[in-house]
């Protein structure tokens, strides 16, 4: 009877050990995951911000001049213009200095790993995204835009995730920007963004102050999919890519939006 005691203790204890041993791997599992989810981000981040600079310089880079054959003597007819056409304006060379893209994004890692997402569904969208980018640097980023002629009439701003900023700041971005354009700002989320609720606050004041600000509620959508994040809770996997690509879209082109 001792024995059979015995041998019940030690299939407990077994059991037991067998019990810990789990709870250790998946343990180790939880905190080892981060790190490998990282990696594959940070990969991903890196890959996205390549292909957007080789399209820049795709861009950037004059087409071939024509080749052309001119005889002596013979005067180029003047422009036809449409005479029923209520404009009835010709082309100008300022027209022509125009931006050929009437959409421009200025945004950090979060719009960063969904712009090719992005680009899918807003082909000419002009798309300026960094790693760690902060609402001080826009500015630069808007006047390189703007020299290239690539600033559209309509902006995305998707600033803020990196750490709070001065609402001078920002006001100072907006009035470069100009009255006459219309912006978008994504504010903040991440489920443990410490800042988003200060940040957000910021963005909405700024809002309510320019009649041509609009705040896209990222942080009202995205807590309602935690399944599209890495563990981060701030960057997107590849299904929250996709639902927050067609949120932005969505968002520029409805009432989803705030002031």
């Amino acid at each position: 009877m001792k024995r059979n005691r015995n041998g019940k203790k030690v299939i407990t204890i077994l059991g037991i050990v067998a019990l810990l041993c789990c709870t250790v791997i998946g343990i180790y599992g939880i905190f080892s995951a981060p790190e490998s989810d990282q990696a594959e981000l940070e990969q991903q981040l890196m890959k996205n911000e390549k292909a957007l600079e080789e399209l820049e310089e795709m861009n950037s880079t004059p087409p071939a001049e024509a080749v052309t054959t001119s005889a002596p003597n013979i005067v180029s007819p003047p422009a036809v213009t449409n005479t029923d056409s209520p404009l009835n304006t010709p082309v100008t060379p300022e027209d022509a200095g125009k931006p050929e893209h009437t959409l421009s994004v200025i945004g950090d890692s979060v719009f960063l790993g969904a712009s090719p997402a992005f680009k899918e569904l807003m082909e000419d969208a002009v798309i300026d995204a960094k790693i760690s980018r902060q609402v001080y640097q826009a500015i630069d980023v808007a006047k390189k835009l703007e020299k290239k002629k690539k600033l559209g009439d309509t902006v995305i701003i998707s600033l803020g995730t990196n750490g709070n900023f001065n609402p001078a700041t920002g006001q100072e971005l907006i009035d470069y920007l100009g009255p006459d354009r219309t912006i978008y700002w994504i504010n903040a989320y991440g489920k443990k963004l410490d800042i988003q609720k200060q940040v957000n606050e910021t963005i909405r004041d700024l809002a309510k102050k320019n009649a041509n600000v609009t705040v896209i509620s990222w942080a009202n959508e995205g807590k309602e999919h935690p399944d599209w994040f890495y563990q981060d809770g701030v960057h997107l996997n590849a299904k929250g890519q996709t639902g927050f690509a067609r949120f932005i879209q969505k968002s520029i082109g409805s009432a989803d939006t705030e002031h």
